[in-house]
């Protein structure tokens, strides 16, 4: 039932859209808004002049006649059409830029907060609505809790995610001073924060301007063929213009409906019909590449890219850090690493948790105390402590179920790791104690560490990897490298487009280091680290103001301003609504190596539109003199 009531409203609000596009077509009929179209203004003139003849053709003497009527309503509708099909074109694409708009205002979704109210020295929380919220009001975040609007940390350390705004799959330590943006989430523990804006001053907020105001300007050849299109009009008028001059002083029989059709031939009127064809044949070709392009326009943009901004994670990356190598300490083996990592792991439902298991298991490090998970106690992943693991019991004798699950639900103890408790596990127990966490707060707990720990995390970092170092039983055994893994032919195709003479640049919210190593893997050379979603909003705005050709790639919220900005928008399909609202372009299978193939479409659809642009030219003069 669910189901389809969801069909049934998508399906009116697409009729609703669709409605309020026609609705809007028509409005742009108004001579006011063709202003910026000389050639259908020029149309929509003759159509009112036709019109005219139609229903009065004695008030025309001399240039009309009365049993021409129905020819004259035939022309003058002919030439509505003609302009209305511009018009409709036009209020497609402006539809599609607020479409954008409209996905980040669900971000802005209401969300019931828990307001602290502090009366007499009492704290209670009251349920309020975000949008109730206002500034310096304190609310409680609790683990899986959406962030109801920005605020600062006041008390507690907790793991946020921001993926669906900042693009970066990597979950963010979140300490007292630091700010929360409204509609990320609380992975763990609890916090006390601030509220900072009001309801209409938001991260989402300024995004929504951002994109609202984003205007794609014309390229270089929209601007040529402009200008192209205005001068044949301007020396056909004066043509047709002499043409009736001449027959009225003269007193030569001429019907005004032939001058304005013969006039309307003579226009450009071909490169216009034939232009928006050509384009889309460019969205049809791109259609088979699993590419979805929501104008013409927008594939041959891409001919005359000049340069691509690329974001790393989702894009260049698969998106979270992989585990790709167990590093033992002297004393232990990688089968000890590993083995010790998918016990650690296997209750641990993140990307990097399941990594550890994948790469242990693809290594052949399933372990023989699989029996004793089952019983196991599972120590949570803590923001304070930035650990987790696993207590397991030698000697149950319970065995994994075979069915209903893999024993994650089961009702075992859970709590958090205390680092502060001497011992770990007691002298001649048969429990072990895994534990799995930042290098730094591995080395707080454990007795002692080896002479290179520190080295071996340094070099780790130095390469732009993430280091996560295990213990068992308070004892340090190794590191496990995690690493940003790169999409597959990335490193080809970006090789490809220099060769093609565009320039790639890499822009990330990553840290340096990392965007470095990245960087320097793939082969480009210029990135922009740490950059947040209005720099790269103004880096393309940057690259237009010198008149190159911008193609933007991205999956993130935090994406869709440059998106809508650059000429060429690319997002993943695996990405953001947002982004892909944003874009004018939609890669269904989500590789951005794709973008080789649209600027070679696009390249070969400009030189189908010279073509056209030449054959109509010359057509246009051959009509005068036939």
């Amino acid at each position: 039932m669910s189901t389809r009531s969801s069909k049934m409203m998508s399906v009116r609000r697409t009729t609703l859209v669709s409605r309020k596009m026609l609705i809007d077509s028509v409005v742009r009929l108004s001579p006011l808004r063709l202003i910026a179209n000389p050639v259908m203004l020029i149309v929509e003139i003759t159509f009112f002049i036709v019109a005219a003849m139609a229903l009065d053709p004695e008030a025309f003497p001399r240039l009309a006649t009365s049993s021409l009527q129905i020819f004259y309503l035939e022309v003058a509708l002919i030439l509505l059409i003609t302009v209305w099909f511009s018009t409709l074109s036009d209020a497609l694409a402006e539809s599609q830029a607020k479409n954008t708009a409209t996905s980040l205002r669900r971000l802005e979704m209401e969300v019931s907060s828990k307001k602290i109210l502090i009366e007499a020295g009492s704290r209670r929380i009251v349920p309020t609505p975000s949008r109730e919220l206002r500034t310096g009001d304190l609310i409680l975040l609790e683990k899986n809790d959406t962030v109801p609007i920005d605020a600062q940390i006041l008390e507690g350390i907790a793991m946020v995610d921001e993926s669906l705004l900042t693009g970066e799959s990597t979950a963010v330590r979140k300490a007292p001073g630091d700010d929360v943006i409204g509609g990320s989430q609380v992975l763990s523990d609890t916090l006390t924060a601030k509220v900072t804006v009001n309801p209409d001053e938001t991260f989402i907020n300024q995004m929504i301007r951002m994109v609202e105001s984003s205007k794609r300007p014309k390229t270089p050849n929209e601007q040529a063929v402009t200008i192209v299109l205005i001068g044949l009009t301007a020396i056909f008028t004066i043509l047709i213009g002499a043409l009736l001059g001449v027959s009225l002083v003269l007193s030569l029989a001429a019907d005004l409906s032939v001058l304005i059709a013969l006039y309307v031939c003579l226009l450009p009127t071909t490169i216009g019909a034939l232009l928006p064809s050509i384009g889309l044949s460019g969205i049809s070709r791109l259609y088979k590449e699993k590419i979805v392009a929501k104008s013409g326009r927008a594939v041959e943009t891409a001919g005359d890219t000049d340069v691509i901004l690329l974001d790393k994670t989702g894009t260049i990356t698969v998106g979270n850090r992989q585990a790709v190598e167990f590093l033992p300490f002297p004393g232990f083996n990688e089968r000890d690493v590993g083995e010790a990592a998918f016990l650690a792991s296997w209750h641990d439902d993140t990307p990097e948790g399941r990594s550890l298991i994948r790469l242990a298991y693809e290594d052949g490090f399933v372990p023989k105390e699989m029996n004793a998970l089952d019983a196991s106690e599972v120590y949570e992943f803590s923001a304070s402590t930035r650990t987790s693991g696993v207590k397991l019991a030698g000697g149950t004798g319970f065995m994994l179920p075979k069915s209903g699950g893999t024993g994650r639900e089961r009702g075992r103890l859970r709590r958090k790791f205390e680092p502060h408790v001497e011992g770990g596990v007691p002298i001649g127990s048969d429990e072990t104690e895994i534990i799995k966490g930042a290098p730094d707060a591995i080395k707080k707990i454990v007795k002692s560490v080896p002479a290179d720990y520190d080295k071996i995390v340094q070099e780790i970092s130095a390469a732009g990897d993430t280091a996560m170092a295990l213990s068992r039983n308070r004892e340090p055994i190794g590191i496990v490298r995690l690493r940003d893994v790169l999409k597959p032919d990335i490193r080809d195709k970006i090789m490809a487009v220099k060769v093609m003479g565009i320039k790639p640049v890499m822009i990330t919210g990553d840290q340096p280091l990392t965007a470095k190593s990245i960087a320097a893997e793939v082969g480009i050379d210029e990135y922009r680290p740490e950059a947040k979603p209005e720099d790269k909003y103004d880096i393309v705005k940057r690259e237009q103001a010198e008149t190159r050709i911008v193609a933007m790639i991205g999956d993130g919220t935090n994406d869709a301003p440059a998106l809508a900005m650059a000429d060429v928008g690319l997002a993943m399909n695996s990405g953001t609504q947002a982004a892909k609202e944003a874009a004018n372009m939609v890669d269904l299978e989500s590789n951005p190596a794709k973008i080789i193939e649209v600027v070679m479409l696009g390249k070969q659809l400009l030189m189908t539109r010279g073509a056209v642009t030449t054959f109509s030219i010359a057509n246009d003069v051959a009509k005068y003199f036939a």
